[in-house]
């Protein structure tokens, strides 16, 4: 009985040695090898997908390279230079163009007050001409008119914008409402000679 059992211990001995044995040669036989290749096969994934955005932004090289093209059609950039030779003649052109923004996309309750030409106390590379303005006009007038000041050709920078609305005096009762007042509008608009 002695003997059985210590053939039971050896046996479990040797089944222990030999699990720890595989267990060893896995280890250090192939362990290494198959997580490299889970190592691998997340590159893998990563790399594709990766490659599949860079196809997908390639695949539009066209239509991007096509609105490039246009957009530099549409301004090249001696055009958003002002075509006048010198500050004077800049900021008169200037002003009739402010002029002629206002009389054309405005109504007739906004009006101009003063325009008053300034030059640039820093020298730039290009020359800056600014043109102190002073408005009185309704909110949806100078939206439009300022839109059309900065998106068009040449270039002209609207610059320290200041909007105040007048004070509302109290109205008797018989007189009209003048709630729809203009705003007193104040900018500095400029543009850059050659």
């Amino acid at each position: 009985m002695a003997f059985a059992i210590e053939q039971a211990k050896s046996r479990r001995t040797a089944i222990l040695m030999f699990v720890v044995a595989v267990l060893l040669v896995y280890l250090l036989g192939f362990h290494w090898f198959i997580v490299r290749h889970l190592e691998y096969g997340t590159e893998i994934s990563e790399l594709t997908e990766q490659l599949s955005r860079f196809q997908r932004v390639a695949e539009q090289r066209e239509q991007v390279e096509k609105q490039l093209q246009s957009l530099q059609g549409r301004r090249s950039e001696s055009n958003l230079f002002l075509e006048e030779g010198d500050f004077n003649e800049a900021a008169a052109a200037m002003s009739e163009r402010l002029n002629q923004m206002v009389s054309g996309q405005a109504d007739e309750s906004c009006q101009i007050v003063s325009r008053q030409p300034v030059r640039a106390r820093e020298v730039e590379r290009f020359e800056k001409v600014t043109v102190n303005v002073r408005m009185r006009c309704n909110v949806e007038d100078l939206m439009r008119v300022l839109y059309s000041l900065e998106t068009g050709v040449p270039m002209i920078i609207v610059e320290e914008l200041t909007i105040i609305k007048p004070r509302v005096r109290r109205q008797a009762p018989n007189q009209p409402d003048t709630a729809a007042q203009d705003l007193d509008v104040r900018f500095n608009m400029s543009g850059y000679l050659h």
